[in-house]
């Protein structure tokens, strides 16, 4: 049985909603602030943004006592990334950690900030995004 015009349309308009919905978009500067969470096979890393700029980072990893980092953050709304200054880098991109997690030196890094499905998500392109709470 072949559907008429009528009953496509309907079908048609709820199909591209929930496209749309599980777009990415860019997010403004009130929704940056928050605390993101990385969980890897390894173990956790929190970064939380604070209103004045500045930032803490928490790297768990199994078996090994936490490391705290803390440095200053901005945010583009042109691009829709964050800047850090003084952020460690926790995953070697394999999903294991880089062999100087703990005494690595801290960074100027820049990651993108896009909301998903409803959340503020950093990194959404790497296998373990920061998912904001």
């Amino acid at each position: 049985m072949q559907m008429t015009k009528v009953a496509r349309t309907p079908t048609l308009v709820l199909l591209f909603l929930f496209e749309l919905s599980g777009c990415s978009a860019g997010v403004s500067p009130n929704q940056v602030c928050g605390t993101y969470v990385a969980s890897y096979p390894f173990g956790t890393e929190i970064i939380s943004l604070n209103q004045n700029g500045s930032f803490t980072q928490i790297i768990t990893v199994k078996n090994d006592p936490p490391v705290t980092t803390r440095g200053k953050w901005s945010f583009d709304p042109h691009t829709s990334s964050v800047t850090f200054d003084g952020l460690k880098i926790v995953d070697d991109g394999t999903g294991h950690p880089v062999s100087n997690w703990r005494t690595g030196t801290a960074m100027l890094v820049t990651k993108d900030v896009e909301m998903r499905w409803f959340k503020v998500v950093m990194e959404t392109a790497a296998s373990y995004p920061y998912i904001r709470r």
